[in-house]
């Protein structure tokens, strides 16, 4: 038998060390060649073990999916405190972006339309939300909304203001993930974020 197969089932939160594993091995390796085994092997627990909590790995990934927009919003949080509407946009546009660069592989995940396909139609409620990043964007429309009421912004609806923030600002992120290869500076990436939204304000 394999060490992998005897390796004794021993962590007191394993849902928890699974998933903080298993994102280092997709940062590491990429969605495809993720696996349930690979993820017990770094872990140091028995190939069964991950299956107590995660049935097959597009469960696995779904939670991964989960856990990186509630992440995603937590971000945007610290970014928005204590700043004015129009400070509060462009910082929690460079946060976005700031994590997208700090966890690339997740987010392009949690942006695939073929997990949330395969997973949206079984999700809670709740877990639904969060999936489809609605904490993420409570925040962003949380902060489009301030600026209207207190004139920051013009009177406009307020989900089409934050559709479009957030379009310029994901767009912005996918570039600046694989800046390499397209040719833009990583120490410019700031700089870009805040050039692309103080245009968009401008216009709001």
């Amino acid at each position: 038998m394999k060490k992998d197969d005897t390796t004794p089932y021993h962590h007191g939160n394993l849902r928890a060390e699974l998933l903080k594993t298993a994102a280092q091995e997709l940062q590491s390796v990429g969605v495809e060649k993720l696996s349930m085994r690979a993820v017990s092997r770094a872990l140091g627990v028995s190939q069964s073990a991950p299956f107590r909590h995660f049935k097959n790995k597009n469960e696995l990934l779904t939670a991964l999916v989960e856990k990186g927009f509630s992440q995603l919003a937590q971000y945007q949080r610290r970014a928005k405190k204590d700043l004015t509407p129009t400070e509060a946009l462009s910082a929690m546009g460079i946060a976005y972006v700031n994590f997208a660069c700090t966890h690339p592989e997740l987010f392009k995940l949690m942006f695939s339309s073929q997990i949330y396909c395969e997973q949206n139609d079984g999700l809670s409620e709740s877990k639904g939300e969060a999936f489809s990043g609605g904490e993420a964007f409570n925040e962003l429309l949380g902060i489009v909304e301030e600026g209207i009421q207190q004139g920051y912004f013009q009177e406009r609806p307020v989900q089409e203001v934050a559709f479009a923030a957030w379009s310029i600002v994901h767009g912005l992120a996918y570039l600046t993930i694989d800046y390499s290869r397209i040719g833009i500076p990583k120490d410019a990436t700031h700089h870009l974020v805040q050039s692309a939204l103080d245009v968009f304000m401008r216009g709001v």
